[in-house]
């Protein structure tokens, strides 16, 4: 099952030279800071990239280069499985055609008592605005799984994680949890709800950064592809902590600061 560029031309040009350009002008914002430790996991935005390509930026030039990337996702349209696998074929942008690894794809799945499933990634964004970034990095040499997340159960989201680890025990594998951060307030607010939220991040604490997205109805996107990265990280590689690498919101393309999404590059180590 092939999967053709449905937001191409929206959330990010649709010609491959104006895409090209664009990317390389985010990544040279990030030549101009001080060079990262390379990681096998971030947590990076998903928004259009006038708005969070450059803290994406921060993400990708963090990123290890991999044989293969899982990029967890929420689910922003409600179809589909909870949990919901791509499983085969390639997904298409302007950069060329991204390859899924359907063996690891079922593998996945299978661990979960699921089957694989297209519905809840057709009209979704938040993994396909993540591949051109992965094909400006590492050319197409690699292949993908993704996972869609319409789910907040955190046992099925640690069960999730800890079956990646188990699933890509000695493959060359990075994950990508795509997600922005609060939603549609004020920079201010947006802002100090964003980085006390990040602060359990930064300690891997996943049962801290749930209640606090579950007692301040916090609205980040992708709470559950963070807290599947999280226990992908302590399960695969014990890592001990994350880092902020960037944040940014909204405001800095709008100017609005009345009405912000937040955005966050993440790292784990």
């Amino acid at each position: 099952m092939n999967r053709e560029a449905a937001f191409a031309g929206s959330f990010y040009p649709a010609d491959k030279k104006k895409l090209t350009a664009m990317l390389d002008g985010f990544f040279s914002g990030v030549q101009k800071e001080t060079k990262r430790e390379k990681t096998g996991c971030v947590v990076a935005p998903h928004a259009g990239y006038v708005y969070s390509g450059q803290t994406a930026a921060f993400s990708y030039s963090a990123l290890k280069k991999a044989k293969t990337f899982v990029i967890l996702s929420p689910n922003h349209t409600g179809y589909g499985r909870s949990i919901s696998i791509w499983p085969d074929g390639e997904w298409e942008t302007p950069l060329g055609k991204a390859k899924v690894n359907s063996a690891l794809s079922k593998k996945i799945a299978e661990a979960l008592g699921t089957e694989t499933d297209t519905e809840a990634h057709l009209g979704e964004h938040s993994i396909e605005v993540q591949l051109p970034f992965l094909q400006h990095s590492f050319g197409n040499n690699f292949d993908f799984v993704a996972i869609t997340l319409g789910t907040g159960n955190l046992a099925g989201l640690e069960r999730l994680g800890k079956a990646i680890a188990e699933k890509t025990n000695g493959m060359a594998v990075a994950v990508i949890a795509s997600s922005d951060f609060t939603h549609f307030e004020t920079e201010e607010s947006a802002k100090k709800k964003d980085l006390a939220a990040i602060k359990f991040i930064e300690k891997i604490d996943i049962e801290g950064f749930y209640s606090e997205v579950g007692e301040k109805q916090l609205s980040i996107c992708g709470y559950a592809a963070i807290i599947a990265a999280m226990k992908y990280c302590v399960s695969a590689k014990g890592f001990k902590k994350g880092r902020l690498l960037h944040y940014d919101s909204s405001a800095t393309a709008s100017r609005d600061k009345a009405n912000v999404v937040g955005y966050a590059a993440i790292g784990f180590y």
